[in-house]
């Protein structure tokens, strides 16, 4: 009877509490959000058009935390076959909830042709990856 008791006890103790804790968790979320306006989003694209072999455009955008736990920023990179072409500014640190940081990637064509890249934001969040599709055009100078 007692062990009965005692199981009793413990159950209602587990129900009442809302279940175990679950540890290793990350509610962050690291979105896109562009000057264009729109609502930030995990996915984006950008398109830098034409741009002359040996010249530049430059894209301006900020990451913010939409999340309600702190996060961080362990890696910024762009998937591309093309490195030459991409340039990222803006590093890894730490974004608590409802922050902003500020970044920008380059497009400057060394080559004649298209050019495609993924810029991609890995946090310790659980949240998936922000990411930005890129596409541009090295055209004659």
């Amino acid at each position: 009877m007692k062990l009965l008791s005692i199981l009793v006890v413990f159950s209602l103790i587990v129900a009442c509490s809302g279940g175990p804790t679950i540890t290793g968790t990350n509610r962050g979320e690291l979105k896109i959000s562009l000057a264009d306006g729109g609502a930030p989003a995990f996915l984006a694209s950008h398109a830098f058009g034409d741009v002359k072999t040996g010249e530049s455009s430059k894209l301006s955008f900020d990451v913010v935390n939409t999340g309600r736990d702190p996060l961080n920023i362990r890696v910024v990179r762009i998937d591309t076959t093309d490195a030459a072409a991409f340039f990222v500014q803006g590093g890894t640190g730490s974004a608590a909830p409802q922050v902003s940081r500020a970044f920008s990637v380059t497009f400057a064509p060394t080559r004649m042709g298209a050019h495609t890249g993924t810029m991609i934001f890995e946090t310790d969040a659980t949240a998936e990856s922000a990411k930005i599709s890129l596409t541009g055009t090295g055209t004659a100078p």
